[in-house]
């Protein structure tokens, strides 16, 4: 019985905070944005003056994959006399897209990857012209934490999954109290007050009769 008990407290704990913990290494829209921004900044920042080799690959380091600084440094990064930069173009490959953050931008996962992207109609006047297009931010897992892999640009929108509505694990299924209140966070968890209360009662239960025994065996 202890076993069962010890084996049934473990399980439920494991499930609870084991959700919810995997919950919290998801990419959010907004984190997103924020990446893609400091990304730009740093990019912008290449252009400023001569460094050595390491230090503009560790500038990136934060926000790229070691496959895109590899691929940004081949293509744009240049050596003079007093080390390393990055000349300024309106065509750099690699470059974070021109995204106007006060409009609608979308957000979504294939896979592996997540996407931020937005629409660009066509401009025709200015300097620079170019037709309707989307351009597209791409991010994957690298050691830990979300990365820019690639940046894309398309004719046709990018695809992503439809989100799909996680079920709520819910710890009633255990205990069966249907007069229990049912709470559900943010991310989708959802717990019982009563079967709580029920795990405390069993765990108090539990170190009382060890307490008991203990005593027992002690006179």
């Amino acid at each position: 019985m202890k076993l069962f008990l010890s084996t049934l407290v473990a399980l439920i704990l494991f499930l609870g905070y084991g959700h919810t913990g995997s919950a919290e290494e998801l990419l959010t829209e907004e984190q997103s944005v924020q990446a893609v921004q400091k990304a730009s900044e740093v990019q912008a920042s290449l252009t400023e003056k001569e460094r050595p080799l390491n230090e503009i690959k560790a500038m990136m380091e934060p926000y790229f994959t070691r496959s895109f600084i590899e691929k940004y440094v081949k293509e744009n990064v240049k050596e003079t006399e007093n080390g390393y930069i990055v000349f300024g173009s309106d065509f750099t490959p690699y470059t974070m897209p021109y995204f106007n953050y006060d409009e609608e931008m979308t957000f979504g996962a294939e896979k592996n990857t997540h996407k931020l992207f937005q629409f660009f109609p066509a401009e025709e006047e200015g300097p620079v012209s170019y037709d309707d297009h989307y351009e597209a931010v791409l991010f994957v897992q690298e050691n830990g934490g979300y990365k820019i892999e690639d940046v894309v640009f398309s004719e046709t929108e990018p695809k992503i999954e439809s989100p799909e509505k996680k079920k709520p694990f819910n710890v009633s299924l255990i205990f069966d109290k249907p007069e229990a209140v049912s709470f559900v966070n943010e991310d989708g968890f959802s717990f019982m007050w009563n079967p709580y209360l029920q795990m405390k009662t069993l765990l108090s239960a539990y170190v009382s009769d060890v307490q008991t025994s203990a005593a027992g065996y002690a006179e």
